[in-house]
């Protein structure tokens, strides 16, 4: 819509409003012109007018979409980044944020429509899995984070001049303390492990204390030393705190017998698309780190190894060099590669269930590792360091609930000055 203010001597200007430009205000434009009266006045401004909003509209038709925005990401930043967060864009590109902003124009979304968008993930029946309920805070604050970046790359690349998201408030995740096992909990683990072993060589026949395979069938070698397997696996995650991935891409050339410790120099991821791979760096980003380890557990260390040998060769595979091995050969394992990361994380689930163990994750274990130094008193460096924490910082804040533990217990020591006897805080 035109208006015109007159400007005397002739002299006129007009201003045009047509829409919204993509930071939210108004689309307008001014010309000053000359003319004889107000009525050619009004006649110069209406085929202005005309010509803005066609000039405007053709603008509009060629303006990028988000579809081209996601292609040219694709094209650009997409190659460079892990494989695993590959996998974790693309799901929340085709399962969600193509099918809900695919045509529309990039200069068109607004903030409104981000708060929708990230209002649908809380929805129940919106997950993929097919869990109940909606998405978890962290997912969707995941969600916000990519989309926030998308958008200032389409400001980057000229696509747009403002990015909406400054606009909506980054979706608060609250904080949840880490499962993890107290010690009595920690030897009850440590009990079911080694029954569960007995149980499998009881099984088959053999002795509980000898590791030959000899008259057994190849089913019944693998029953044993799967539940062998097994138990060494959460017994070295649970002494050295080490993710899932550092463990998978352990081989053992990395076991250093002579010193009590383990070279960690690698780790295992696994996507859809390209299959179980290793990166040859850390989560932090350092490209190894040494952990010592107990003499305790490097005795069954060196057991283990010499019966993975044992069967290996039995079974006739090739020996790939991984220190915790795959069963059985598929689509994406070999029999004697390197372990499948899920298939360790499926069946510590059901080992809990059939113990009737508290519920906590794989990943847990390393929390309870962690966890279980603090309560021993062990300085913050030393345990960031043996966690692989870039920093004390990030111990201290993880694990804030143990320290909070700890402080009470150091302040109730100072009771025995007055009282003669240790008085618990509740």
């Amino acid at each position: 819509m035109a208006s015109i203010k007159d400007l005397g001597k002739g002299k006129y200007r007009v201003f045009i409003c047509n829409g919204f430009k993509a930071n939210g205000k108004v689309n307008r434009t001014s010309k000053v012109i000359t003319a004889k009266s107000i009525k050619d006045a009004e006649k110069q401004a209406k085929a202005l007018e005309v010509d803005f909003t066609r000039g405007h509209q053709v603008q509009l038709a060629h303006a990028p979409t988000f579809n081209d925005l996601v292609e040219k990401w694709r094209e650009i930043k997409k190659p460079d980044m892990e494989y695993k967060t590959q996998e974790r864009y693309e799901g929340f590109l085709n399962g969600f944020m193509l099918p809900y902003f695919g045509n529309k124009k990039v200069s068109t979304i607004r903030a409104l429509d981000i708060e929708a968008y990230l209002n649908t993930l809380k929805k129940d029946g919106v997950r993929l899995d097919g869990k109940k309920g909606g998405y978890s805070e962290k997912t969707i604050r995941h969600h916000f984070m990519f989309i926030q970046t998308l958008l200032n790359l389409a400001v980057k690349w000229d696509m747009v001049e403002y990015n909406p998201c400054v606009k909506v408030d980054t979706p608060k995740v609250h904080k949840k303390n880490p499962g993890y096992y107290e010690e009595p909990e920690i030897g009850r683990l440590l009990e079911c492990l080694e029954d569960e072993y007995i149980r499998a060589v009881n099984e088959t026949g053999g002795k509980e204390n000898s590791f030959s395979f000899d008259n057994l069938t190849s089913r019944q070698c693998t029953d044993i030393f799967n539940a062998y397997m097994r138990k060494t696996y959460i017994l070295v995650a649970l002494v050295s705190a080490c993710r899932r991935g550092e463990l998978i891409g352990l081989k053992v050339e990395n076991i250093n017998f002579d010193n009590n410790c383990v070279l960690i120099s690698q780790t295992g991821h696994y996507t859809v698309e390209n299959g179980l791979y290793f990166v040859d760096y850390l989560k932090n980003g350092s490209p190894s780190k040494n952990i010592d380890m107990p003499v305790t557990v490097m005795e069954q260390l060196k057991e283990y190894i010499q019966i993975r040998k044992a069967f290996i060769d039995l079974m006739d595979w090739e020996d790939r060099g991984y220190l915790f091995i795959s069963l059985k050969t598929g689509k994406v394992t070999t029999a004697g590669g390197p372990m499948m990361p899920d298939v360790i994380s499926q069946w510590f689930t059901k080992f809990l269930e059939r113990n009737n163990l508290p519920k906590i994750t794989l990943h847990e274990v390393r929390h309870t590792s962690i966890s279980y130094l603090i309560n021993k008193g062990v300085d913050v460096k030393m345990v960031a360091d043996r966690a692989g924490h870039q920093n004390t910082r990030t111990t201290e804040e993880v694990y804030s609930h143990i320290y909070a533990k700890t402080r009470r217990a150091t302040a109730d020591i100072y009771n025995d000055l007055f009282t003669g006897k240790e008085i618990k805080g509740e």
